[in-house]
């Protein structure tokens, strides 16, 4: 957010999160209470925008095809 790392939102709020994915080889995967859903494909570059209205728990975000060095998570209280 503005440049700082994020990790605890509130939740109810409506939060924009904008994807530029400049890769083919990536996707960007967001899972967490109520939500799961990829958004970019990892045919598609490009930049994306996606407004959730993120609900109480853990979300996580993560690029499939390479799961296991780029993920993250951050919590919404």
């Amino acid at each position: 957010m503005h440049g700082k790392k994020v990790t605890r939102l509130k939740a109810g709020t409506a939060y924009r999160f904008v994807i530029r994915d400049r890769s083919s080889i990536h996707d960007f995967h967001l899972s967490g209470p109520g939500l799961n859903r990829v958004l970019t494909s990892v045919p598609l570059t490009g930049t994306k925008s996606f407004v959730p209205r993120l609900r109480k728990g853990s979300y996580r975000f993560v690029c499939d095809p390479h799961s296991g060095i780029m993920h993250g998570r951050f919590n919404v209280s």
